[in-house]
């Protein structure tokens, strides 16, 4: 096995992982959405995420501080899509869109990231690309809807889930750029300063809700939510996905969006004691199929 083909085992890993961090992220955001103000939530998923990384991140920004002030526009914009852009609006969204909007809408973001890449960057589109999205995507409504195709005459769209597809278009968009990240940062660094940003960013908004509506309660509810929502949804899930992002590219990384209601399907069950019915099994299989068949030509070439 070449160096080539094992850098790229190891994205898929990381990437895999990363899916489950953010099916967790999912599970705690509708559990405490209704306790903990939205805005107040996405500033401390951001802080909390920088004030872990600064002890090893902050002395590396001071050692590299005139690359960062060199490239200081695609890292404000890097880090106002991935971390504001991305929290306001979908933990905005938590509080009226459905469940099942919010996953299907979830479900477009691989789309976003091919077609930036397709108009920024050139990427050539393979019939197999197109044919694993169909099937990933077929696999998720699968799951989402419960394997009743009338399901979707009951969904009704609303404002929340037009605001749930911004903050994905937010996330598709972070992600389709990422390869315009400067390379003269490392990877703490990086992330370090993409949350500095994102906790400045979204400063403003939580300052707004804590004087027009309510400030973040200081509960253990509070604390256990952010600190899992910072770790691992936020520290270890974008380390996964930027260097996962680094090792096999944009387009391909976002694939494996789709594993993400496949382990939110298992927690469910695992944690919550939820019924394992056919459509799961169906919807899985389907994903899995999916990210393989849109991965197959990379796989070839290694």
């Amino acid at each position: 096995m070449n160096d080539d083909a094992r850098s790229a085992r190891l994205a898929y890993l990381l990437l895999t992982l990363t899916a489950a961090f953010w099916a967790g992220n999912t599970v705690v955001g509708r559990a405490v959405i209704t306790e903990l103000p939205p805005l107040g939530f996405a500033f401390w998923r951001s802080f909390g995420a920088f004030l872990i990384l600064a002890p090893i991140g902050l002395p590396r920004m001071w050692r590299q501080r005139a690359d960062i002030i060199a490239h200081w526009k695609i890292l404000t914009l890097l880090g106002t899509l991935g971390m504001t852009g991305f929290a306001v609006l979908s933990f905005i969204a938590l509080n009226s869109t459905e469940a099942v909007n919010a996953t299907l809408i979830q479900g477009t973001q691989p789309i976003v990231v091919l077609i930036t890449s397709w108009t920024i960057f050139g990427l050539v589109i393979t019939g197999r690309q197109i044919a694993g999205i169909v099937l990933a995507l077929l696999g998720l409504t699968a799951i989402v809807t419960r394997g009743d195709a009338g399901a979707f005459a009951g969904l009704g769209l609303n404002a929340g889930d037009f605001i749930f597809w911004l903050g994905v278009l937010c996330h598709g968009l972070f992600t389709a750029l990422l390869p315009l990240r400067p390379k003269s940062l490392d990877l703490i660094c990086f992330l370090t300063t993409a949350f500095l940003v994102g906790s400045l960013t979204t400063l403003p908004f939580h300052i707004g809700e804590i004087i027009l509506v309510e400030a973040m309660p200081m509960t253990w509810t509070a604390f256990w939510a952010v600190a899992y929502i910072a770790l691992f949804s936020s520290v270890l899930a974008q380390l996964f996905w930027v260097d996962g992002i680094r090792r096999i590219g944009a387009a391909p990384a976002g694939y494996f969006i789709y594993l993400t209601p496949v382990f939110g399907t298992l927690m469910a069950t695992a944690l919550l004691g939820e019924e394992f019915a056919w459509y799961h099994a169906l919807g899985i299989v389907l994903i899995l199929g999916g990210v393989w068949l849109a991965t197959a030509a990379r796989r070839r070439a290694e």
